[in-house]
């Protein structure tokens, strides 16, 4: 009997992180038989035009048929406005991604700290995802423990991860939504997360 050709999950980080902060879903994914490429990229220094089109051709490059792609926070909107230019079967998902826009960053401009602090990722953090392209099937994972230094900068958060609030994630384009008991960069080593991710990626 012929063997299942491997599918492919490509990981994309967050604002200020580095590809290793992937470890618990790379671990986690390999041993469920996804092979697992971790794209990182300049968050505040690079053009943002110029990382869609470094992620773009990295994953329409892979030797995999199908490729998912997991992005956590802005590295979710990252992926979703690459999705245009990817050519590759998959599904999407995201980790506490604002695809609406983030106020906390919205508020930083308006207090013009957004130069300083976020350089070249003030722009799609502030503005998420205004087209979105419904090519494969998309879910979203958001977490409601608001514990982060955000909530200083944006009071009005409502129900939030302490950096994301939970009406940022929430689009009518968005195929699934979850929630979770997480804080913003817990969302990358919470079970209930990792589960939920797991399930998405390994349906047909």
């Amino acid at each position: 009997m012929d063997e299942q050709p491997q599918e492919a999950v490509v990981l994309v980080h967050g604002l200020w992180m580095k590809p290793w902060t992937w470890g618990t879903y790379r671990r986690l994914l390999t041993e469920h038989g996804f092979k697992v490429y971790l794209f990182g990229y300049k968050t505040t220094q690079q053009a943002f035009d110029l990382t869609l089109m470094q992620l773009t051709a990295y994953v329409n490059s892979r030797p995999e048929a199908t490729v998912h792609l997991v992005g956590h926070s802005m590295g979710g909107v990252l992926s979703m406005r690459a999705l245009p230019r990817i050519k590759k079967l998959g599904k999407l998902l995201m980790l506490g991604s604002p695809v609406n826009g983030s106020r906390v960053v919205k508020k930083l401009k308006k207090m013009g700290w957004d130069d300083a602090i976020l350089k070249r990722a003030a722009e799609p953090l502030a503005e998420g995802v205004k087209v979105p392209v419904e090519s494969r099937m998309t879910m979203m994972i958001a977490g409601t423990s608001a514990y982060g230094l955000s909530r200083f900068v944006e009071w009005r958060f409502g129900v939030s991860d302490g950096t994301v609030g939970l009406a940022e994630t929430q689009a009518d384009w968005i195929d699934q939504h979850e929630k979770v008991h997480s804080s913003h960069f817990g969302l990358l080593r919470n079970k209930s997360a990792l589960k939920l991710t797991l399930d998405f990626l390994s349906a047909n």
